[in-house]
C-alpha cells in the first residue's frame, strides 16, 4: 500500500509540473467522438485476506506475503470516447489484460520436490544426469491471470490548450479467460528452465475493478491526440471462494493514441 501511495504522489507531481507549459500552447478545437488504442505496462500483485482471523490462515497469509512480490503485466485494447462537453467525456473499451503476481526466488535443495505454495510435486532435475549436470539454485513461480476487460469511465479535462491535465474514474468488468502458473528453475551453471501449466483451481469468471487515473493529453494535429495516464485498478471481488481469498490489483502507466471521428 505504501508503494501505491508513493506511485500516486509521484504521478501528481509530474502532471502538476507539466501544467506550466499549458499557457504557451494554442487553443484546441472541440472533438465530440474519438476512437483510440492504448497499452499499459503494469505493476501487478494481489492482496490476501481471510474471515478466520487469529487462526492458522492468518499465519499462512503472513508467510505467503513474505515470499511473494509483484510481476510485470500489461493491459492493451481499443476505446471509444464521447465528449459530453469540453470538460467531461465518457469512454468504453475492450481490453486484453495480463494480471497476477510472482514469488521471490526460492532456494531449494534436491529432493525438495513439493511446490511450497500448492503442494503438488515439482519436476526437479537431479544433478549429474544426462539432461542436466548442475544442481538447482533458485525456483520462482509466476501466476498469470488472463482477462478480457470492459472498462467504462468518466474523463475530466482541465485546460483549453494543446496540452491538458486529465483525470478519470470508472469501473472495469473483468472476464477471466485463463489462469496459469509458470515455474522458472535456475541452475548453478546458469541454465534456466521454464514450465507453464494450468492452475488446478476454480476461479471466479467475473470480477469488478474500480479504476482511477491522472495524466495529460497532447493534441498533435486536428485529428490525433496522445495520452499518458498513471492508472490504478483494484479488484473489488475476490478471485476464488476459499478460506484464504485474493484480490488482484495493478498500477500502470497507460499511454494511448486517439483519432477524432467528427
Amino acid at each position: 500500500m505504501q508503494k501505491l501511495i508513493t506511485f500516486i504522489l509521484i504521478s501528481i507531481s509530474i502532471v502538476s509540473n507539466g501544467q506550466d507549459t499549458l499557457n504557451s500552447k494554442s487553443k484546441r478545437k472541440f472533438d465530440r467522438l474519438l476512437i483510440g488504442a492504448n497499452i499499459s505496462p503494469d505493476y501487478c500483485n494481489r492482496v490476501l485476506s481471510t474471515s478466520n482471523e487469529g487462526t492458522v490462515y492468518s499465519d499462512l497469509i503472513k508467510a505467503t506475503d513474505n515470499r511473494e512480490t509483484y510481476k510485470l503485466g500489461y493491459t492493451a485494447g481499443i476505446n471509444i470516447c464521447y465528449n459530453i462537453s469540453k470538460k467531461v467525456g465518457l469512454e468504453i473499451g475492450v481490453q486484453y489484460s495480463n494480471k497476477g503476481f510472482s514469488t521471490k526466488k526460492l532456494t531449494l535443495t534436491y529432493g525438495d520436490a513439493i511446490d511450497p505454495r500448492f503442494g503438488f510435486v515439482y519436476d526437479t532435475i537431479e544433478p549429474n544426469t544426462a539432461t542436466n549436470t548442475s544442481p538447482l539454485k533458485y525456483l520462482t513461480f509466476v501466476d498469470n491471470y488472463i482477462y478480457l476487460d470492459i472498462p467504462v469511465r468518466a474523463i475530466f479535462n482541465f485546460g483549453k490548450k494543446k496540452i491538458r491535465f486529465t483525470t478519470s474514474i470508472g469501473v472495469t468488468t473483468n472476464i477471466l479467460f485463463n489462469a496459469t502458473t509458470t515455474s522458472v528453475a535456475e541452475y548453478e551453471n546458469g541454465e534456466t528452465k521454464r514450465t507453464t501449466h494450468d492452475q488446478p483451481y476454480e476461479y471466479k469468471t467475473l470480477g469488478i475493478s474500480p479504476t482511477f487515473s491522472i495524466g495529460a493529453d497532447y493534441k498533435i494535429s486536428n485529428k490525433f491526440k496522445l495520452t499518458a495516464e498513471p492508472t490504478i485498478r483494484y479488484g473489488l471481488l475476490n478471485i476464488i471462494n476459499a478460506p484464504i481469498t485474493a484480490n488482484l490489483w495493478s498500477a500502470g502507466f497507460n499511454v494511448g493514441c486517439y483519432y477524432a471521428l467528427n
